[in-house]
């Protein structure tokens, strides 16, 4: 009797244990997916590269910092991400420049500038020099300074923003 007793509550627990775990099992995976990519990008030795080096700049990207992305035209959550940012930029009108770099030999290139040509400057990125810059996630968000110099890797576009609205987080990381 106490050996069914023992036994109906190993089971009792274990359901419970698996219910708990299935009921959490999307959160905790979502988490670990960011905390594993942003543990990777801080590894990385993005902070302090200039990207004026690698790439042209429109006019108006040198008096103020800006949020750049790189993003690849097959990546379906470079596509929502981008879609984020122009409607959250819509909706709170910040005048934060973004500048998107794309991924250029990618199939879909073409479908992507005629998605987001017209709503924010995109620049081609080559393959080569995404690899010399060590870009091998997309999306990548970045703030660079006036100076065009990677200052702060972030994985969210409303943690980059918050980095932006804040004078000390942006003195802590040197964004002028």
């Amino acid at each position: 009797m106490v050996f069914i007793l023992i036994i109906s509550l190993a089971i009792f627990l274990f359901i419970l244990q698996l219910y708990s775990y299935l009921k959490c099992k999307k959160a905790v995976t979502h988490f670990a997916d960011q905390f594993v990519s942003m543990t990777f990008l801080k590894l990385k030795t993005f902070l302090g590269v200039n990207l004026r080096s690698y790439f042209p700049f429109p006019a108006g990207f040198s008096q103020v910092p800006a949020i750049v992305m790189f993003a690849s035209p097959s990546c379906d959550v470079c596509h929502l991400e981008l879609e984020k940012i122009l409607t959250q930029k819509r909706i709170a009108d910040f005048s934060i420049p973004i500048l998107c770099f794309v991924e250029r030999e990618d199939r879909n290139y073409d479908n992507f500038i005629q998605e987001f040509g017209n709503k924010l400057p995109l620049i081609p990125a080559d393959k080569e020099t995404l690899v010399k810059l060590q870009i091998s996630s997309f999306p990548s968000l970045f703030i660079i300074d006036s100076n065009g110099v990677i200052r702060y890797p972030g994985h969210f576009f409303k943690e980059i923003l918050s980095v932006l609205q804040d004078r000390r987080k942006m003195a802590r990381y040197h964004i002028q």
